[in-house]
């Protein structure tokens, strides 16, 4: 999946550079615009576990941020996705980051298997590391 994002003022921190904990919530989006667009209104019981970002480059005011994420590792209970952001005009890397997730169970707190209908779509969009 692929999907660009606007880098807009409040994006930015002191030093004019887009913060850090702003990419975080593009990957979040990324997440949340997944499961939509291979799910739609489905209601996904998954929390996060795990989240690495290796940070590149800086990117500035005016740019524009190009997500592409696809599903890394799939286990029982929990898979990856892989991200990376590039500018939109040059192509430079901005970052590479990767999630967990882990199927929740959330009457009982507690992890369960992820569903077979869930699981086929994310082999589908498994992609080569």
């Amino acid at each position: 999946m692929k999907f660009e994002i606007e880098i807009w003022f409040g994006d930015l921190d002191a030093y004019g550079h887009v913060n850090n904990a702003v990419f975080a919530r593009f990957l979040e989006t990324a997440r949340v615009k997944f499961f939509r667009e291979k799910f739609g209104d489905i209601e996904p019981t998954f929390v996060l576990r795990h989240l690495e970002i290796d940070f590149i480059s800086p990117m500035f005011l005016g740019e524009t941020a190009v997500v592409e994420m696809g599903v890394g590792e799939i286990g029982n209970t929990s898979w990856e996705f892989v991200y990376t952001i590039r500018e939109k005009k040059t192509g430079r890397e901005v970052l590479r980051a990767r999630t967990i997730q882990v199927w929740l169970d959330l009457k009982e707190n507690r992890k369960v298997p992820i569903p077979d209908s869930v699981k086929k779509v994310l082999e589908a969009e498994k992609v080569s590391p």
